[in-house]
């Protein structure tokens, strides 16, 4: 699985879950969603096997955390492509490699 993290650039408007959903619509992928929790919203992307773990806070998402089942370049280009226009950054989520295993 490959994991990208979304987050706003520097001084990007606030972005509400209605943005994303109408950004990735747009492109020809209307997500469903489905509540976590109070401050979490899974938006999937069913035919690309996409799906991304929204926070929230209040209204806004602050970030988002994708999976993609595949490293398939369509769904990445897909994410890469929906933040930028939304003024987000997309990056690899790296596992820490400072944790030690035991």
């Amino acid at each position: 699985m490959i994991e990208l993290l979304a987050l706003p650039s520097w001084n990007t408007p606030p972005r509400s879950l209605d943005d994303w959903s109408a950004a990735f619509a747009e492109r020809g992928y209307p997500p469903r969603s489905a509540r976590e929790d109070a401050d979490e919203v899974w938006l999937e992307v069913p035919a690309l096997r996409v799906r991304g773990l929204a926070v929230l806070e209040g209204p806004h998402v602050t970030a988002i955390n994708f999976e993609l089942h595949d490293p398939d370049p369509d769904a990445a280009r897909l994410v890469e492509d929906t933040a930028a226009a939304l003024g987000w950054e997309v990056h690899p989520d790296e596992e820490d490699e400072d944790v030690e295993e035991d």
